[in-house]
């Protein structure tokens, strides 16, 4: 059952406690309002949906998006794409959580909790990535660690959000290929102990 903010049951004899979903998504999103209606959730619980839940999926995909801009903005659209190639303890670090985080939603996805799985992705692009590396890119500058990271992101965020991660995908010069048809990434493992130096500072 879907329930307002409050825990009232939503229904329309009182549209008033109604979110309508085509209105929302005009609002904030199709992706915002696929968000809010899927992670949290479990089999025979009720839920509850009110706009301030969707807004905040939808600071998530303009999270994503400004992600993109700055690192397409940062390698330029000569870039022809690249691999994985780490130099500093910080790629270390983040290759590393990046496997780490693609493996656990990996293992969500197969038992369809996708609950959790989001929320791996979640803190991953905004406090690891957003928060930690990009902020280090711009002292210490891989491009071949933001773009593939960010190819990853587009992949496993993918099944969540897949409006936005698609409008991205077809915006990198460097691909020429449907987001929907690549396949499942699989990361390359690294270094741990140059991974935790980094995890040290």
């Amino acid at each position: 059952m879907v329930r307002t903010k409050d825990g009232k049951k939503m229904s329309k004899s009182t549209p008033e406690t109604a979110v309508d979903p085509l209105e929302a998504i005009d609002k904030y999103g199709t992706d915002a309002l696929r968000l809010s209606m899927i992670v949290g959730q479990s089999p025979g619980h009720d839920m509850r949906l009110f706009d301030e839940k969707v807004a905040g999926y939808r600071n998530f995909c303009n999270k994503l998006w400004n992600i993109a801009r700055y690192i397409e903005g940062k390698v330029g659209d000569s870039y022809s794409g690249g691999k994985a190639r780490p130099e500093f303890a910080a790629d270390y670090w983040i290759l590393n959580r990046l496997q780490e985080t693609t493996d656990q939603v990996s293992k969500h996805l197969e038992k369809y909790e996708l609950g959790p799985a989001y929320e791996l992705i979640y803190h991953f692009i905004w406090d690891d990535f957003a928060d930690w590396y990009i902020e280090v890119s711009k002292v210490q500058y891989n491009k071949d660690i933001l773009t593939y990271v960010l190819e990853i992101i587009l992949k496993v965020t993918h099944p969540f959000a897949p409006f936005v991660t698609e409008t991205i995908w077809d915006t990198l010069k460097w691909e020429d290929t449907l987001l929907i048809s690549s396949k499942w990434p699989e990361v390359k493992k690294v270094d741990k102990q140059k991974a935790q130096d980094f995890e040290d500072i």
